[in-house]
């Protein structure tokens, strides 16, 4: 009988190790509700300042970006010493104009940007992560999160990004710089403002 007993005690116990094992790690809490308010967020204006430095090549630009739901417009205003150069984006097709130059059409941001700087910016996942969260289109190998449940560090697609500063908007917390680094590519982007009137 006692024998029985133990059996079963060890049963339960390696029933509920098991299922302990198997329960995914739950989100800290605040961490959960302030990615998914920024999510909802698909109307918005930023204003501030793009760098980058690579091997030998560095440059900034001021700059505008206009989001509307899965379109945007994004204005560079001295962009590396190529003078002003304004993007219109949608899922399917970006072009690119500037003054005295005929305008220049791709499949994509990163395609334009290619061509007007020599390396692609990640415009698509930055839409997500000028706020703070993760892009959700493909996984995450690494994401810290502080206690206040603000994205901190995050590795995504083969960037290392890093958001060292945050700052209250109508909206709530969002960043205010941004360092983000791939494959000897560094970009910072220091956001002077955000609006969320109707644009």
């Amino acid at each position: 009988m006692r024998a029985g007993r133990v059996a079963l005690a060890l049963s339960l116990t390696l029933m509920l190790l098991a299922g302990c094992a198997s329960a995914p790690p739950r989100e800290p809490q605040a961490w959960s509700a302030h990615r998914d308010a920024m999510a909802a967020l698909d109307a918005w204006r930023l204003d501030g300042k793009l760098g980058y430095r690579s091997q030998g090549d560095s440059g900034s630009a001021t700059l505008t970006w206009v989001q509307r739901g899965d379109s945007l417009q994004v204005t560079l205003r001295g962009p590396f010493g190529a003078g002003a150069a304004h993007i219109d984006a949608g899922p399917d097709t970006a072009v690119l104009r500037q003054p005295g130059t005929p305008e220049q059409r791709a499949a994509s941001t990163e395609e334009l940007s290619q061509q007007l700087f020599g390396w692609a910016l990640p415009a698509v996942r930055l839409r997500d992560w000028v706020r703070g969260i993760p892009y959700r289109g493909t996984p995450v190998q690494r994401l810290d999160v502080d206690t206040n449940g603000l994205l901190r560090g995050l590795e995504q697609d083969g960037w290392t990004l890093a958001f060292d500063d945050y700052g209250e908007t109508a909206a709530g917390l969002l960043p205010r710089r941004i360092d983000a680094d791939s494959r000897g590519l560094h970009i910072r982007l220091v956001i002077k403002q955000w609006r969320f009137a109707a644009l």
